[in-house]
This record gives C-alpha cells, sequence and structure tokens, in this order.
C-alpha cells in the first residue's frame, strides 16, 4: 500500500514538473501567416458630440510568425487602414502617419490555453466629422491613448477581433471619445483564418 502511494505520488509530481516545464519554456506565440486583414461592419467613435458609425478595414505585417510574450515588444506594423463608409458622421484615415506601431499586449488564459492575445497599436490619426453639426477634429491615439485590439482564440483560430482605448478616450480637439467595435472577420487576406498557437 505504501509503495503504490509513493509511486502514484513520484508520477504525479513528473506529470505536474513536466507541465511547468512546457509552461515556461514556451515563451513565444506562432501566429499562421505574417500578413493580416480585419474588417469591421461597425467601428463607433463616442464623444461629447454624439457616435460616429463607420465600417474599416485594417491591414498589417508581422516581422516574424513567432512572437516573444513581452508586454510593450514592438511585434509589426499595421500599413493600411481605410474607412469605407460611415453610418453616421464620417471619418478618414490620415494616411501619411501610416505605418502605425502594433506592440504584444499580452494574453488571458491559464498557459497552455490561451484565450485571448492583445495588441497595442499606437501613433494612429484620423478625422472625424461628428453627425450632429458637421465638426470635424483629429484624433491621434499616443503611447498614453493607444488603440487595443483583442483577439479572442477558440481552439486557436482566431474568432473575433475587439476594439478600445487605453487610458480613457481620445482627444478630438477640444472633445473627447472612446473607440469601440466587434468583428469575426479576421485573415491573412487571402481569406484564410488566422491561428495563434504557443510554442
Amino acid at each position: 500500500m505504501k509503495r503504490s502511494k509513493l509511486l502514484l505520488a513520484v508520477v504525479g509530481a513528473t506529470v505536474l514538473l513536466g507541465a511547468l516545464v512546457a509552461s515556461a519554456s514556451a515563451g513565444r506565440l506562432e501566429i499562421s501567416s505574417l500578413n493580416t486583414r480585419v474588417t469591421w461592419a461597425r467601428i463607433n467613435y463616442t464623444g461629447g458630440f454624439g457616435t460616429v458609425e463607420c465600417e474599416a478595414v485594417i491591414e498589417g505585417t508581422y516581422h516574424s510568425r513567432t512572437i516573444v510574450k513581452t508586454t510593450g515588444s514592438l511585434v509589426g506594423y499595421v500599413t493600411a487602414a481605410n474607412i469605407t463608409r460611415c453610418a453616421r458622421g464620417g471619418a478618414t484615415v490620415n494616411r501619411e502617419t501610416l505605418p502605425w506601431h502594433d506592440r504584444f499586449n499580452g494574453f488571458t488564459g491559464t498557459l497552455p490555453n490561451i484565450t485571448t492575445v492583445g495588441g497595442r497599436v499606437v501613433g494612429t490619426s484620423w478625422r472625424i466629422r461628428e453627425p450632429t453639426f458637421g465638426i470635424t477634429c483629429t484624433a491621434t491615439a499616443e503611447e498614453n491613448h493607444a488603440i487595443i485590439g483583442n483577439y479572442t482564440l477558440s481552439a486557436g483560430t482566431v474568432a473575433e477581433v475587439s476594439v478600445g482605448i487605453t487610458g480613457g478616450g481620445i482627444s478630438c480637439g477640444s472633445f473627447e471619445g472612446t473607440l469601440s467595435g466587434n468583428t469575426t472577420n479576421a485573415d491573412n487576406r487571402s481569406g484564410a483564418r488566422l491561428t495563434v498557437r504557443l510554442i
């Protein structure tokens, strides 16, 4: 009886140690493609003047298909951004500010099962026309008010992308607004779904 308990304890400790070593050594993420495209049917910029509602397409590239899990590290660039049309108000991207920096912003979940991967985009700039009076202003996301993109994973495949702001809101002239939106349309620019796995 004592031997069987000892054997179970040794086996249990070995399995636990193996799991910890695997989690500790898995210091990188692997993305299925260097190219990304996220299509939004609706992104909202909500400020003191109302909500601007627009469709947008954002494209980017990663420096490598493997990313070290270091928060704040530069992993790629947003290389193209286009507002296709707006249901309320208006917006245009200031393309001269591209490319925008895409930085790793952490993950959620218990290793090795990652549920979301976050990115932080700095340097974005666009012109906004508010829907009530037609007033225009320039909204720029700085380091302390960056745009956050969270990629929700389902069995390693990107199932949804949500967008928001760090540090409260983004100033647009005398107004301050927030950004929000969700989409399931994320691919490698050729129609294939993006996948992320721990390596």
